[in-house]
């Protein structure tokens, strides 16, 4: 069993199961594989570890993956997700079948679950899935079976229609061998079409060469022609090519000269440079003797002005800091002790305070209960304390609504408050009409409004049924009130509910209850049958007395109209109207109550205050006293910090004295000197450095003018060429032109000579016999005689003869058709009936000997079930039982679970409609533990099937799981739920875990190589 709370993680351990076993990510309603990579991660690893055959080591199944891609290991081997997917067949681990892998997403699903298809899910179920193979095999036989009856039925009742027309069409025989005599020289000139062609083909060949050597001879002289003109241009590119390497030689000479004026140009910025440098040395030594001299005396009077001082500064003893320290120190805990003594008594009278709030709003809501009539409160009084999960949590719901003024919220309660029967006897068929989450459900008039309930709902982890009406208009009924009594109704439902449009709205939309007649009374036989035997049934639902009639329609033969008709017992909602005696009396105790424990927390308030006060009080002193020695020791601390900053100064002060005696005795005039002569040789280079850049300018302009005559050469050659070009292209096209012609005659007659065409006739002419060249010949010589052997010829002589064929036979040419084609028709017919009605008789024998075996089987494994079933359900509810539904067909046999919850009900075929979501919840559990231990499936997976259910049914539900779970040990069960109910049964073969993760949790990178899981299993026996 896994429990822990929502949202942390304990439906990932089921999506891991299927993603790590290759199962299709559609089984857990996800989209795709990214969805399940953490966030701020690429992707992520599944490891599972399965054990194997017997006598075989386990299996370790590992899936790395990421958005878009997977690496499969086995044992540690590369893998791919076909070996897992056979791995999962061998082992029988059928992810896709909801008896083995029921995920939280698809809980829903298994009760919607039609019973064709269970039964198909069951059969795969049962042990090795053998008998879903023989229903499959017979289902298809089956459909073969009808398919061939079909087909035999269709050919004896042709073959009797097409012998009765053949013995009316003898006497057009005589007429159709005249007929075939002229159709027979029909087909000898149709004999002679491919010949004609083949000679058409052959002359048109020949004309085709004639025109393409013509085509060649022009093509060849136009070409020859072309040449000198080609060479011209071979001379003009020769030219280009040369005086282009004159200009790059002339440009190389320009950019050598561009460079030595730069190199010039930073030889004349550097000696610049060198001047100032110099220049500014002669004049600092120069003026600096003078200048340490002056700093030096500057320095001497700020020396004897800060001994001065220090001589003044008052001395201070260290000890006497150290005992303020020491005092502080012991005024600081003691101010910590008092502020702990008072945060005590504030929690304490914090506590006190809300205990009194707590308990002044419960005894108001007490006697406001006696004296007002809020639907609310009166509603909590009837539930006389019994547990109703639904009921409870909408209850408090709208107390946490009602008491939210900081909410802007706008919503209409549930109809069970906001809402009223206006007749107390309408109220029982009010309440099985409208179910349960509906008659606790809050309504919106939009999105927004339903976003916001929606968001309360999850931070109060409160279950809230919402519905969301956005237009409030109420639909007209389709029968007036005097309508409606000539059936013998009182009205529809709608007619007896009062309560807010909008609610009104969304109850008529929801749970059609103005298209739901009722009336207090039973109606008549003859009245019951107006309404339920014909085909066009005027209502759907009605209500009469106590009792609901549903109007069904078969799905099969001839659609026969039925109904179903259900008691239901007393209201526990719409009927509330006050409180009894006993109520009154437990609520007044509860008063007085509330009054005794108000008056005592009122006086320990009290107390607890006095002493708030004092401490209070020792606080305030105790900081005064710390705020004294603070100041002591500030003042203290800054006359010690005065001397040792003055004591600091004084040592610099002396450390540059000295440094400044020793500058203003040195002697600078050998350095001046020096300078001065640098400063001369610096202006001479600079004058010559100038000179030699000025000759560069020169050569520069006569490089440059030498340049733009070269590209003037460069220009004109190439516009020479470019108009030679330009000659030649439109010379080229009219040469195209010419090749085009020559290409073109020549494809033609290739054409002609490769085409297949052409290919398969001169084959035929080439394949005949000496006696067929002689036949062909006698039939082709009066057309060769008089040179009209051609196509065209033989199609126009052939039209002709079938023009005539159709005037000798104007009348009778449909039948003497119709005759040919019943007489081949009835020989098919008698070939293909034996066969069939052979194989049919084949298959109907196979039928009945697999459909013996497997309804057999099937049987004996549906009263295993619907006893295991019956007899655990019966713990928990009415009844319960697995019925097979036979049918002529195999494809609509069913497997119906038929559960009843009240006593006065019936049983009821288990669906999405009938049942809420509580009572499916129980029903599918129950179902697939019946299943235990008669499949061979090595583990089974139910996530959250609890939810809905109240908790003894929970806890009841467990106990017989455990129990089954355990008594079979070839099977490994998992259980998740989202919370753990007091008291449920535990068997040794059981392991918990509970999982608890969140933002908050930190990493854990424990390396122990003793894991969690280990020390379980030493501590619980195996």
């Amino acid at each position: 069993m896994i429990i822990g709370p929502n949202g942390s993680g304990k439906s990932t351990l089921v999506a891991a199961i299927c993603i790590g076993l290759a199962g299709k990510i559609d089984l857990i309603k996800r989209k795709n594989l990214k969805s399940m990579i953490k966030t701020g991660h690429d992707r992520a690893v599944v490891e599972i570890t399965m054990e194997n055959f017997p006598g075989k080591p386990p299996l370790v199944i590992k899936r790395d993956f990421s958005a878009k891609d997977s690496v499969w290991t086995i044992n540690n081997k590369r893998s791919t997700e076909s070996a897992v997917r056979e791995l999962r067949r061998k082992f029988n681990i059928q992810l896709d079948n909801l008896c083995h892998f029921l995920p939280q997403e698809r809980v829903a699903e298994f009760a919607g679950l039609s019973p064709e298809k269970l039964l198909l899910e069951t059969e795969r179920t049962l042990k090795d899935g053998h008998l879903l193979t023989l229903h499959e095999d017979l289902i298809e036989k089956d459909t073969r079976s009808q398919d061939y009856q079909i087909e035999i039925e269709k050919l004896r009742k042709r073959l009797d229609h097409l012998c009765s027309q053949r013995s009316k069409l003898e006497e057009e025989v005589q007429k159709l061998q005249e007929y075939d005599r002229k159709a027979k020289e029909i087909e000898t000139h149709r004999t002679l079409l491919p010949y004609a062609r083949y000679n058409d083909l052959r002359n048109k060949r020949a004309e085709l060469k004639d025109q393409y050597d013509q085509a060649k001879d022009r093509y060849t002289s136009f070409d020859k022609n072309f040449d000198p003109l080609r060479k011209n241009v071979s001379y003009l590119e020769r030219d280009i090519e040369s005086q282009r390497r004159k200009l790059q030689d002339a440009t190389k000479d320009r950019d050598s000269v561009l460079k030595k004026i730069d190199e010039y140009k930073r030889k004349l910025m550097k000696a610049q440079d060198g001047i100032s440098d110099s220049l500014a040395s002669l004049k600092s030594y120069s003026a600096k003797s003078e200048s340490k001299k002056r700093e030096l005396e500057e320095v001497r009077r700020e020396l004897i002005n800060l001994n001065d001082q220090l001589e003044t500064m008052e001395r201070v003893d260290k000890d006497q800091l150290q005992v303020l320290n020491i005092k502080y120190a012991d005024t600081r805990a003691k101010l910590r002790e008092t502020e702990e003594k008072l945060r005590d008594e504030n929690n304490q009278t914090s506590d006190l305070r809300s205990d009194l709030n707590n308990l002044t709003r419960n005894m108001q809501r007490e006697e406001s209960k006696l004296q007002g009539n809020d639907k609310l409160e009166l509603l909590l009084s009837a539930a006389q304390g019994k547990s109703y999960r639904l009921r409870d949590e909408s209850f408090k719901a709208h107390r946490k609504l009602r008491n939210a003024t900081d909410l802007d919220l706008v919503y209409f309660e549930a109809p069970i408050i906001s809402c009223n029967v206006t007749d107390k006897s309408i109220a029982p068929a009010m309440e099985k009409i409208i179910d349960n989450n509906t008659l606790f459900a809050f309504t919106t008039k939009n999105r927004e409004g339903y976003d916001k309930l929606s968001k309360f709902s999850k931070e109060t982890r409160l279950n809230i049924p919402l519905r969301m009406v956005e237009n409030n208009e109420l639909p007209r009924p389709r029968y007036t009130k005097q309508e409606l009594r000539s059936f013998g109704f009182d009205g529809y439902l709608s007619d007896f509910l009062t309560g807010p449009k909008e609610v009104l709205s969304m109850l008529y939309n929801t749970s059609k209850i103005h298209t739901i007649p009722v009336t207090k009374d039973q109606l008549s036989p003859q009245q019951v049958d107006r309404l339920t035997k014909s085909s066009d049934a005027p209502f759907k639902k009605f209500v009469a007395g106590d009792t609901l009639f549903n109007i069904r329609t078969s799905k099969y033969g001839s659609k026969q109209v039925y109904y179903e008709s259900e008691k239901f017992g007393k209201s526990q909602f719409f009927a509330v109207s006050g409180i009894s005696e006993q109520d009154k009396q437990r609520i007044n105790s509860n008063v007085q109550r509330f009054n005794r424990e108000i008056s005592e927390k009122r006086k320990a308030y009290q107390n607890h205050k006095v002493q708030i006060e004092q401490y209070t009080s020792d606080i305030r002193t105790i900081r005064y006293e710390m705020s004294e020695i603070k100041n002591e020791q500030q003042k203290i601390q800054q006359m010690m910090t005065a001397v040792t900053n003055l004591e600091a100064k004084i040592s610099s002060k002396k450390e540059k004295e000295h440094k400044l005696e020793e500058d203003s005795n040195k002697d600078y005039s050998r350095k001046i000197n020096h300078y001065e002569h640098k400063v001369a040789e610096q202006y001479r280079e600079l004058a010559q450095t100038s000179m030699e850049m000025s000759q560069q300018h020169t050569t520069l302009s006569d490089v440059q003018i030498k340049c733009k005559f070269e590209e003037l050469k460069l220009t004109i050659l190439r516009n020479k060429l470019a108009s030679a070009i330009s000659l030649i292209e439109s010379l080229e096209s009219i040469k195209e032109e010419l090749a085009n012609d020559v290409k073109r005659y020549k494809k033609q007659y290739d054409e002609i000579k490769t085409s297949p065409e052409y290919k398969e006739y001169k084959e035929k002419h080439d394949s005949l016999t000496e006696q067929e060249r002689l036949q062909i010949s006698e039939f082709a010589k009066p057309y060769l005689e008089s040179d009209t052997f051609s196509e065209h010829t033989i199609k126009t002589k052939i039209q002709h003869l079938e023009d005539e064929l159709s005037v000798m036979s104007v009348g009778d040419q449909g039948s003497v058709t119709s005759l040919r084609q019943i007489v081949q028709e009835i020989e098919l017919a008698e070939t293909d009936l034996p066969k069939h009605e052979s194989d049919k008789r084949d298959l109907d024998e196979r039928i009945k000997t697999i459909s013996a075996e497997w309804g057999r089987d099937l049987t004996k494994f549906v009263n295993k079930i619907s006893l295991a079933f019956s007899k655990r359900f019966s713990k928990v509810a009415s009844e319960g039982r697995v019925e097979l539904s036979k049918a002529d067909r195999f494809k609509d046999w069913k497997l119906q679970i038929l559960v009843k919850f009240r006593q006065e009900s019936e049983l009821k075929v288990l669906d999405n409609q009938s049942q809420s979501g509580g009572e499916r919840a129980v029903s599918t559990i129950f179902y697939i533990m019946s299943l235990q231990g008669l499949t061979d499936a090595p583990f089974r997976i139910v996530d959250e099937i609890n939810q809905g259910m109240d908790p003894k049914n929970e806890q009841m539900a467990h106990r017989y799981l455990v129990h089954t779970a355990c008594q079979n040990n070839k099977s490994q069960y998992f259980l998740v739920t989202p919370k753990l109910l007091t008291g449920l049964y535990y068997h040794p073969d059981m392991v918990v875990h509970c999982i608890f993760t969140g933002p908050m949790i930190e990493e854990n990178n424990d390396q122990r190589e003793t894991s969690f899981l280990d020390y379980v299993n030493r501590l619980v026996p195996v």
